[in-house]
């Protein structure tokens, strides 16, 4: 098994609104997508090229693309702005009762991709920064950027092998993410 790390936003207040997408603008967004190179990242169980629940980087593509697909749809194109805006990834998710499907940003900051390690490599870095995954899904920056200024936690990292992530967190962990509060999360 692994565990997936990601960078999220849940306390940055977003100013646009979910919308809903239609059986005609769902298959457009998608061959938009597929014509510009962009991989989606799918949730479990989908299949691409008929996926309903995805997510993908919104500066993948530029806004002038989408606002000429959605000319029509204000609503759409300021989600499409927001996104990029705070360099977040956008969220296509089939809709439980019964409507077709919601475009909304997500809560996953886009500048890094997920990150996939093994559970036993997840186990030891979360030993090194002191947390318990059963309790803790994520941990803020700022937390992470303490944990790791302190001199001992590079050589807990380098003495169980894991130097490489060491230098991977410290680094993702002084990214700017402007007025956004960013968590390293993990599932």
């Amino acid at each position: 098994m692994h565990t997936f790390f990601r960078i999220i936003d849940t306390h940055t207040k977003l100013l646009s609104k979910p919308v809903l997408l239609n059986a005609r603008e769902l298959p457009a967004l998608r061959v938009t997508l597929q014509s510009a190179g962009i991989r989606c990242d799918l949730d479990d169980g989908e299949l691409d090229g008929i996926a309903m629940d995805f997510e993908y980087n919104a500066n993948s593509v530029p806004i002038a693309r989408f606002s000429a697909l959605f000319k029509h749809r204000l609503d759409i194109i300021e989600i499409f702005e927001e996104a990029q805006f705070l360099g977040r990834a956008l969220r296509v998710s089939r809709q439980s009762n019964g409507e077709f499907a919601t475009l909304m940003v997500s809560e996953h900051i886009a500048q890094s991709p997920e990150i996939a390690v093994s559970d036993e490599q997840a186990t030891k870095v979360f030993e090194c920064l002191g947390l318990n995954p059963a309790k803790d899904r994520s941990i803020p920056f700022a937390r992470l950027h303490t944990l790791l200024r302190h001199p001992a936690a590079y050589h807990d990292f380098d003495r169980r092998g894991m130097g490489y992530i060491f230098t991977y967190l410290a680094r993702l962990s002084d990214t700017d993410c402007g007025e956004q509060s960013p968590e390293l999360a993990w599932a």
